[in-house]
């Protein structure tokens, strides 16, 4: 590194500002891992620089749809097709437990110790990540809860409900230690209900989505709403905060997105011009542009500033699920209910490759780590890492049988 920049092999030190006596940090990173989750009933593990098999996670009764894992990677809870879930240790692929549920949600603490499971009637319940065993059931929800989600340090736990209260638990006792209720109302005066919560960047807020389109902001350890954020005529599809916690980004069905002041809850940018409800809203990397994707087939990139769209990204045949830019800014990839995943160029909005044309339905695809390169999946079972600037695949993870439903960056 040279102050804030990564080098590459491809820099010139005169061009990028580098002279005699200048100051270089040199960050020594683990090997990056990728797991995949197939239809052919296993998880694997791979090395991202090689694509070596590290572990396979086997012993399945079906298709495998998703992974969590412990943040020092330890530790793997699966989850398959039929609902059913298994944890593993990693180093040997070694299964400790499996419920057969069903299971309509779950997932692993950051540390490993418990396992978050929410059945079909929106019970919570933790699990003793050692035994499988129940620990606590968490009954303070009356109606469907549409939230369940360990907080980064996996020492608690949000939930939010559509009947209108989100609330936040000890993970050892099982105690409600604090409730954020919804300040919007229905005609009748009740609390209007919650459709999602997330805790912001730093943890210290949480950050729900109410049913008619706005979006508070509490503080995580009083309960005091910081801020609402309101503008929206219709159900949010997704509210987010940027990385430094300064703002919220929100995405809604009525084809709009905003950007708010998460001191104030003042509308800072509405970002206008789509034909149908949106899919999401991401931040450019150097958040000052903002991207959109929605389901009339588009994707767009906006100044997020001034809120003017800048260009248009268009080609798909199916609703536009997500959309992110390169780390550089250069590129825009987008993903699709088409099963095709396609990269662009930021500026001219030009479509450079259409992955499904060339290599068949696409199953994921995600920026790899340092945003330059691009992890895709696809329905063969195939999974490759494609670099842009050399036009061609760079590495293939091999193994799968069968479609890879999802990819996760360990």
């Amino acid at each position: 590194m040279f102050g804030e920049r990564e080098l590459l092999a491809t820099d010139v030190s005169g061009d990028v500002g580098l002279h005699e006596g200048a100051l270089l940090t040199l960050i020594r990173l683990p090997p990056q891992k990728l797991c995949t989750a197939s239809e052919d009933g296993t998880a694997r593990i791979f090395e991202l620089q090689t694509g070596k098999t590290l572990c396979i996670l086997g012993g399945h009764c079906g298709a495998v749809i998703s992974v969590t894992f412990s943040d020092d990677g330890s530790r793997a809870l699966t989850m398959t097709a039929t609902r059913s879930i298994a944890l593993y240790e990693t180093a040997l692929g070694a299964q400790l437990w499996r419920l057969l549920g069903p299971v309509q949600d779950a997932c692993l603490a950051a540390d490993g110790r418990r396992v978050l499971v929410m059945d079909s009637h929106s019970v919570v319940g933790l699990l003793d990540a050692d035994t499988g065993q129940v620990m606590t059931n968490l009954t303070h929800h009356a109606y469907y809860v549409c939230t369940a989600v360990f907080s980064p340090g996996g020492k608690a736990l949000l939930t939010a409900s559509v009947e209108g209260f989100a609330r936040l638990f000890d993970v050892e006792s099982g105690r409600c230690l604090i409730t954020f209720e919804s300040k919007a109302r229905s005609p009748s005066g009740r609390s209007l209900g919650m459709t999602a919560a997330s805790f912001s960047p730093d943890a210290g807020k949480v950050l729900v989505s109410i049913f008619d389109g706005s979006a508070d902001l509490y503080d995580r350890s009083t309960g005091e709403r910081i801020c609402s954020c309101v503008g929206h005529s219709d159900v949010l599809r997704c509210a987010s905060m940027s990385p430094d916690g300064t703002l919220i980004l929100t995405a809604s069905k009525d084809g709009t997105a905003k950007l708010f002041c998460a001191k104030s809850g003042k509308c800072l940018s509405t970002f206008e011009g789509h034909t149908k409800p949106l899919c999401a809203a991401n931040f450019s990397p150097d958040l000052s542009q903002v991207l959109t994707a929605s389901q009339d087939f588009s994707a767009k990139l906006f100044d997020a500033r001034t809120g003017v769209c800048l260009q248009s990204f268009g080609g798909h045949s199916a609703p536009v699920l997500g959309a992110s830019m390169s780390a550089d800014g250069s590129l825009v990839l987008t993903c699709s209910s088409d099963l095709d995943a396609k990269l662009f160029n930021s500026k001219s909005g030009q479509c450079l490759r259409s992955f499904f044309e060339e290599h068949g339905y696409v199953t994921s695809a995600q920026w790899a780590p340092g945003g330059q390169q691009i992890l895709l999946a696809f329905f063969s079972g195939r999974v490759a890492l494609f670099d842009p600037k050399q036009d061609h695949f760079v590495q293939d993870f091999t193994g799968h049988a069968d479609c890879v439903h999802s990819m996760k960056l360990v």
